[in-house]
């Protein structure tokens, strides 16, 4: 079975450009900025802090296109539903985010 799962991704790597690994990689070394970030979206807003909202909501949106966006560089010969279920995985994160935003936003 291991064997199946390294010759699988190593085939990904050889027809595609890019290492599942790496993806991987990048897209879990962003929850911790993603939950840092969302928690000073919040804190800013009660406090009325647009432009450190503002700046983390980039940072926020950095992270979550990261892992994207390296697929998006070194990718090549993807096929199209790979892009379509990478849209619909940053849509509803963004989504995901703007309600517990909403969820949590008191002002005070």
């Amino acid at each position: 079975m291991l064997e199946h799962l390294q010759t699988w991704l190593r085939q990904i790597e050889s027809n595609h450009g890019v290492n599942p690994i790496i993806f991987a990689i990048i897209y879990c070394a962003g929850v911790i900025p993603f939950w840092f970030s969302i928690y000073k979206i919040i804190a800013a807003m009660k406090t009325r802090d647009h432009r450190g909202a503002a700046t983390f909501a980039f940072v926020l949106a950095a992270v979550i296109i990261a892992p994207f966006t390296y697929v998006a560089i070194f990718g090549h010969n993807l096929p199209t539903w790979f892009w379509g279920v990478a849209a619909a995985i940053i849509l509803y994160s963004a989504y995901s985010v703007l309600r517990r935003i909403r969820q949590h936003w008191r002002v005070p």
